[in-house]
Formats: structure tokens, sequence, C-alpha cells
């Protein structure tokens, strides 16, 4: 992987940049494939938590469930999209808190230490999901999955923004790639989730241990992969480890982080980029479970239609358009306006939408109109794509500003995300349970809206200041 094209020019397509020293590229490149492989793990339990569910869910309704000789009829029960949301939901609280604490000791203790500690909670959390079906252990899992991204987003972020400030263009393209890990990395997560889903999801005694699905205990093998990569790869954190900093109060880091939230570059895109990752939220969090939830949404296409495999397979390629639009913004706009290219992508989730109420409209898989559908729906994650990499180089040439910083800073991203993403699902739970597929575009309409409106204000605001 060319993290630098040779014969550019920063701001000149003409002229060099100097390239990353060659342990500098080695660490970075490990650093992608450590998160595409994590990203991977953690999309494959996402996947299989939305399944797990509806297995939950059918077993109380059905007294020959596998799931049920396993834990036993007491341990199941009726799961709505609204509850799952909330125990979905609790992941992106642990994400947002744990976010704030990480990246500040981030820039105490060094970034490798917190980079690992992402796959090493993650596994712990995949081992308990396997034993059980009680909804408050459930949520500890969920919360040691949100540590999990707490841990490795910040100190990964602010690593790439320590070791890319010589270079905007490298650092836009840096933040490309990691999106494009980030977002490969879950769609590869759904197909291998939809895989081990069809092939171990069921509940069964392994050696002697009563599992409520072995897919979960598998997956667990995806986050020692990752901690692997992470731990051999990144060599030159090991080298540079910092000194420890003079210890700061609660109330010190309170102020500081209000001080870096309350400022205009900050506070003026953060409203926006919350409300599309609630759009995330929705989608990423709630899809999967729909197309495979056969008790309900009669007459809806996208409800019931699919098995695991193949909800896998329809989510992992709309991740795939989703980070082809990523490479093209950041290969081929890099130089475009964050504001522009951020309203421009929020453009994109209204058609997306329209697209997915008319697919959904459609009498059958097989009905003429349903390709041409298809095909305006890529479009359309394509353009929305473009939002993610702008919000993220936006965010890390803030850090400019506060170098001390960087990692309590980039810790935001996780924040906003966590946040955005913990107040979709909770949203999109009740729309989901009312109105089905329809719901759920319904409700990401409505936080596109809010986007929209608020980038609109930012742009006013910017051209206020210039």
């Amino acid at each position: 992987m060319s993290l630098e094209p040779q014969g550019v020019k920063e701001n000149s397509p003409e002229a060099v940049i100097p390239s990353p020293p060659p342990h500098l590229t080695r660490s970075l490149i490990s650093l992608i494939a450590g998160i595409l492989v994590l990203r991977a793990a953690a999309g494959a339990m996402g996947q299989n938590i939305q399944f797990y569910f509806n297995a939950i869910h059918d077993a109380a309704l059905n007294p020959d469930s596998p799931l049920r000789h396993i834990v036993g009829a007491a341990h199941v029960y009726p799961i709505s999209y609204t509850l799952g949301g909330i125990i979905i939901a609790t992941f992106f609280a642990s994400e947002l808190l744990g976010s704030l604490v990480f990246g500040a000791w981030s820039d105490r203790y060094g970034r490798k230490l917190f980079i690992i500690f992402g796959p090493l909670f993650g596994a712990v959390a995949v081992q308990i999901t396997a034993l059980t079906t009680a909804v408050w252990m459930l949520v500890i899992t969920r919360l040691l999955e949100g540590l999990s991204t707490a841990s490795n987003a910040p100190a990964t972020l602010s690593y790439m923004a320590e070791n890319t400030s010589h270079s905007a263009t490298l650092r836009t393209r840096l933040s490309g790639f990691f999106e494009i890990a980030t977002i490969g990395g879950i769609a590869l997560g759904s197909v291998i989730g939809g895989w081990l889903w069809q092939n171990f999801g069921t509940a069964a005694i392994v050696i002697g241990i009563p599992l409520t699905s072995p897919a979960f205990a598998l997956n667990a093998l995806i986050y020692l992969a990752s901690l692997v990569i992470l731990w051999l790869g990144i060599h030159e954190l090991k080298e540079q480890r910092r000194a420890p900093q003079a210890a700061v109060g609660a109330g010190e880091t309170v102020k500081r982080y209000w001080k870096i939230v309350s400022s205009p570059r900050v506070a003026g895109f953060v409203p926006a980029w919350i409300a599309i990752n609630g759009v995330m939220g929705i989608w990423m969090n709630m899809t999967v479970r729909i197309l495979t939830d056969k008790n309900s949404f009669p007459g809806q296409l996208l409800a019931g239609h699919f098995n695991s495999q193949q909800a896998g397979d329809l989510f992992a390629l709309f991740m795939v358009c989703f980070v082809s639009g990523i490479f093209v913004w950041s290969y081929f706009f890099p130089q475009v306006k964050k504001t522009t290219a951020m309203l421009i992508g929020t453009g994109g989730l209204f058609v997306t939408c329209l697209m997915l109420f008319l697919i959904n409209l459609q009498p059958a898989l097989n009905a003429p109109l349903l390709i041409p559908l298809c095909a305006l729906m890529v479009i359309g994650i394509m353009v929305l794509s473009g939002f993610t990499p702008a919000a993220l180089a936006h965010l890390a040439d803030i850090t400019e500003a506060h170098t001390a910083d960087r990692g309590a800073i980039m810790g935001l991203y996780s924040v906003f995300l966590g946040l955005g993403q913990f107040l979709g699902t909770l949203v999109g739970g009740p729309f989901v349970d009312k109105w089905g597929a329809n719901g759920m575009v319904l409700a990401c309409v409505l936080l596109g809206a809010i986007a929209a409106y608020l980038l609109l204000r930012l742009r006013n605001t910017e051209k206020d200041m210039v």
C-alpha cells in the first residue's frame, strides 16, 4: 500500500513530497491492516448480535428451539427492536465515555498500549456472549465492545495525526485509508458474520461446554489475529515511549475538553456529525435483523426475505459501495472544501433513503424496477461516503493548534461517533417497531434533515469568518 504517490508535491501536482521513512511506512501499513482485521471482528459481532436477538426471540415462541434446550425456557424472552436497540446502544455509551479517558491516557503513556487493548476487550466480549442470554450479561458484553473501540480508535487516530503533521495531502489520504479499513473491515465482518451464523449460529454443546452460539466463540480468533498484527507491526511506538506527563485533575480535564468542544471550529460541525452518525447507527444495528425477521412486517420486501448469509452479504455490499465512495473522494477530491464535502454527502443520504423506500415497496425480488433502483441507491451511497473522511480530516486539522492534546482531540472522533450511533440506535428502535423498514428510512431522513440544516448554518458562519 502506497501512502503517498511518487512525484507529487504538497498542494502542487508537479513536485515531489518527501515520502515517510520506511519504518514509519511499515508501521502505518501494519496499523491500517490491524484496524481492518479488528473492524472485521467487530463487524461480525455486530451482525451476530442482531441474529442472536432473533434467535432468542424465536426461542421464546418455539418450544423445540435448540437455544431453549441449552439455556432453559426461563432464559429466553421476546426481544423487540426497541429492547434490542437499548442493549446495542450501551456499546456506544461506553465508547463515548471511554474515548475521553483512553484518548487522554494515550497522550501520557503512548499509543501502542491502548491500540492493542482494543482486540483484547473484544475477544473477552465475544466469549462471554457465547455463554449467556441474560440481558444484563449482554449489556456487559456490549460495554466491553465499546471499550474496545474507545481504547483503540483515539490512540490510532492521534498516532496518525501526529505522524502526518508535515503533509496535509498524506493526512487526507491516510484518513481515507483509515475510513476504508474501518468500513471495509465492517463489510468483511458482515460476510464473515453471516457465514459464521449460518454455519455455527445454532446453540450446541462443544467439548462439554454449552454454547448459546459457537459463532461468537470462533469470532474471538479474528480479534486475536488483529492483536498479533498490531503488537508485532507497530515497532516505532515502542521505541518512542513517552515520558509520563504530570497528572491532571478531573476538573482540569473537563475544562480542557470543554474548551476544545466549545471552540467554533469544533462546535460548528459536531451536531451535524452526530446526526449523520445516528443514521449509520440505525443502518449498522438494525438492518440485518430486519432483513432476516420472518415474523413481522408482511408486505415489505426488505423484511424477512433473506437468511443470515444473504443479509450479511447485502450489508457487506452496502459497505463496499461506501468504501468505494471514500476512495473516490480521497483520491480525486482531496481539495474540496470540507463543509462542501459534508453537505454533498448529506444530499447522497436523501437519495439513498428514497431508493430504499421505493425498493421496499416492490412486490418481489425479481420486480423489473429493482435493478435500476439499486443502481441509483449505489450512487447515493457513494456520494454520502464523502461526509466521513471530510469530518475526520477537519478534526485532524484542529489538532495542529493543540499538539499536546492530539489524543484527547482525536478521542472526540469516537465520542461523536459513539454519541451519534447511541442516539440513532435508540431512536431507530421504536420507528422500526412501528413501521418496519419504512420506519428505518423515516428515522434516517429526519436525522439527515437535521444534519443538512446544521451544515448550511456552518457554511454561513464560515463565510462570515472569512
